[in-house]
């Protein structure tokens, strides 16, 4: 939004820091797209789900550990997001060709940073 100058920029709460990119990092490609390389984009290509996963890890926690009821929410949203990714990856590849692989090198990891 920053970058076609349609963002409105609003007084809500919070504000924080890291909320907006100025001067993104991307790669331009062929087919006249981007690949945000910067920001949490720039850590992780679902970085999103990473977050997700963790919230949903911690409803399990607030339980306790007496069963495993509380932690089949998080397992079955493992194997969604895991599924949904390999997915994403097979379309992106297809949409972006060799571009595709050049993010990918840039931005190695799809969920934790420097484990996967």
């Amino acid at each position: 939004m920053g970058m076609n100058k349609s963002y409105i920029p609003r007084k809500t709460f919070p504000q924080l820091p890291w909320g907006t990119l100025n001067n993104p990092e991307f790669i331009k490609t062929r087919n006249g797209g981007t690949l945000l390389t910067g920001g949490w984009w720039g850590i992780a290509r679902k970085i999103h789900y990473t977050a997700d996963l963790c919230m949903a890890l911690s409803w399990g926690f607030i339980t306790g550990f007496g069963s495993f009821v509380p932690y089949f929410y998080v397992t079955f949203f493992v194997c969604v997001l895991v599924h949904r990714v390999s997915r994403d990856m097979e379309k992106c590849a297809k949409k972006y060709g060799d571009d595709w692989k050049v993010y990918c090198k840039r931005v190695p990891y799809i969920f934790i940073p420097f484990v996967y």
